[in-house]
């Protein structure tokens, strides 16, 4: 499925245009004539209907700096996907065989959006271009999926995938294939060459032993070689200086130009590429702007990361807390995975989840009593205020938190939207981390720069740091959806 451009005003550039009166009776359809055009991003002048001077060049840039910013809020998620896969080969994870693997678990040394301290996570990329049709065999009891290069779903891998749970052979196709499909394998057409292949597994009695075996077990190889397949190499990620973040600078473009280049054209559409084309982003031919696009791009990047954090951090979109009364959001109701409305990509809602996580599966995000997983997440506290590293916060949770497999609460940098580079070993409390529980199974989390006198749960702020939390429920109940349990708000200690 392709996203299409949205045609979202970026600067609205003439909305503050000011035309006199005279000139509106006699020019009604407001064409300009001899007058100075004032507008947010500057004044223009023409005369007779002719840009004087510089005019004309300011809004030729002030175009391509508006092309270029919807360009980074289009393809934002695809991006983050290939930014993915350029940190784990910097890692050194260059081959479909080098599976990375955060044994020891995820700590916040590896940058990776959203990531959590509870599951052990396996990470690798297949490249169909070179291997063609891909055997992935996974392992069994994980949760996971696979996703194309453009960071769209192409199959779940666990209980609500194909495999139920049981592991199994998962045979991906690349573009165009039209050579025969043999049996017994669980098959996926990717319109994209590059696949992510991502898996979390469980601890079991605090540790992570088991499920790290499980993942060893993990065979990646190309179809054509099931006979005699390349071996496998584990390299653990954990404690490790891993960094997979998308930037908002020039480095995004040239990483979508690596996207695009390698991809099919069709990946994109006419759209998206006339877009990108205006930028000098286009495939077959290199991209090398010169010095002032270059500039300008880099201006665009910024101001696209600036409109997709305050889109994410203070969206005024209806329906964006989870309960009304609370500052909780979730995922809107009645938005599935694919982000679309009556077909057509919702382009805000979409950047209002991916510019700070990753991962894109149904099992992430459809109602599954008892299986998968759901997360809530607030950037402000109970009077509405951003949250602060320098300030000290509760949170107070009810007993009987709606999750079947474990819970965790999880704070994440405002800035890298990855975990909090606070110290501890990992910034988080779960029902595998021993909380402190209150006599009626609720529990009380402290957040803030300085331990508590009194024994409890606490997370540490840093002082100059944004910070938010994220909530996960793994095999959520149904009180956890008809919201019968309802999460309270963090609230700052006077």
């Amino acid at each position: 499925m392709r996203h299409p451009l949205s045609l979202i005003a970026v600067t609205a550039a003439f909305a503050l245009g000011v035309t006199p009166a005279s000139a509106q009776q006699s020019e009604p359809h407001g064409w300009l004539n001899t007058e100075t055009l004032r507008t947010r991003s500057g004044d223009f002048e023409f005369k007779n209907g002719y840009p004087v001077g510089d005019t004309a060049q300011r809004l030729l840039d002030l175009q391509k700096l508006n092309r270029a910013t919807e360009v980074y809020l289009t393809q934002l998620m695809p991006v983050s996907e290939i930014a993915l896969r350029e940190g784990l080969r910097a890692f050194g994870a260059k081959t479909p065989q080098q599976l990375v693997i955060w044994e020891n678990l995820m700590d916040a040394k590896t940058v990776l959006l959203t990531a959590n301290t509870e599951t052990v996570y396996a990470i690798g990329h297949l490249a169909l271009n070179d291997d063609g049709p891909t055997v992935v065999e996974a392992p069994p009891h994980m949760l996971g999926f696979l996703q194309d290069g453009l960071q769209r779903y192409l199959a779940d891998i666990g209980p609500l995938g194909a495999d139920k749970g049981q592991g199994g052979k998962f045979l991906v196709l690349p573009p165009g294939y039209t050579g025969p499909v043999p049996e017994g394998y669980f098959v996926s057409r990717s319109p994209t060459y590059s696949v992510t292949f991502a898996i979390r597994g469980f601890q079991a009695d605090g540790k992570t032993d088991q499920a790290v075996g499980l993942m060893k077990q993990t065979r990646i190889y190309p179809l054509a070689k099931a006979s005699s397949a390349p071996p496998m190499a584990f390299m653990n990620g954990s404690g490790k200086d891993i960094d997979t973040l998308f930037p908002d600078n020039f480095r995004f473009f040239e990483l979508l130009a690596m996207l695009v280049e390698e991809e099919p054209l069709e990946s994109f559409g006419p759209l998206e590429r006339s877009m990108m084309q205006a930028i000098g982003i286009e495939k077959g031919k290199p991209f090398k702007p010169d010095e002032k696009s270059r500039a300008l791009l880099a201006e665009a990047a910024r101001t696209g990361g600036a409109m997709a954090r305050a889109n994410t951090y203070a969206s005024p979109a209806p329906g964006i807390f989870y309960y009304p009364d609370r500052k909780w959001q979730g995922v809107p109701e009645g938005m599935t995975y694919t982000f679309t409305r009556d077909g057509a990509p919702q382009i805000d809602a979409r950047n209002n989840v991916y510019y700070m996580a990753a991962g894109n599966s149904p099992a992430m995000m459809a109602k599954n009593v008892g299986q998968g997983s759901q997360y809530l997440w607030t950037y402000r506290d109970a009077d509405g205020a951003f949250l602060d590293g320098a300030k000290t916060y509760k949170l107070h949770v009810p007993p009987k938190i709606p999750a079947g497999n474990f819970w965790s609460v999880l704070v994440y940098d405002a800035l890298s939207r990855s975990e909090l580079q606070n110290g501890q070993p990992f910034p988080s409390v779960s029902s595998y981390s021993k909380p402190v529980i209150n006599p009626d199974g609720s529990l009380d989390i402290t957040f803030g720069p300085d331990e508590p006198k009194e024994k409890g749960n606490w997370i540490k702020t840093v002082p100059g740091r944004g910070w938010f939390p994220i909530f996960r429920f793994y095999s959520p109940a149904e009180a956890y959806f008809d919201k019968t349990w309802k999460l309270e708000d963090i609230a700052a200690v006077k």
